[in-house]
């Protein structure tokens, strides 16, 4: 799964989530402005696992708190976020 794929999957899922539009979602705030609590964490790590077929453990979004930092990690991405 690439980082772009991932990083769509999260921002859908988080707007749909927070009842936000994906747009609101940006890539690059921490997760905990967006409205993401540890209830929320809990749900996204077994869903995240669910979606990519790899065990996602709260403490790993905790540890990537952006959603371009999620799916970089996610995705075993070595290159830089992209702008924006």
């Amino acid at each position: 799964m690439t980082r772009q794929q991932l990083t769509d999957w999260l921002r859908e899922y988080l707007a749909d989530l927070l009842a936000v539009t994906p747009e609101q979602i940006g890539p690059d705030l921490p997760l905990a402005e967006l409205g993401v609590d540890s209830a929320t964490t809990l749900v996204l790590s077994a869903d995240l696992t669910a979606y990519t077929g790899r065990e996602t453990r709260p403490g790993e979004i905790f540890d990537h708190p952006t959603v371009h930092l999620l799916a970089g990690y996610l995705s075993g991405s070595t290159e830089p976020a992209p702008a924006g």
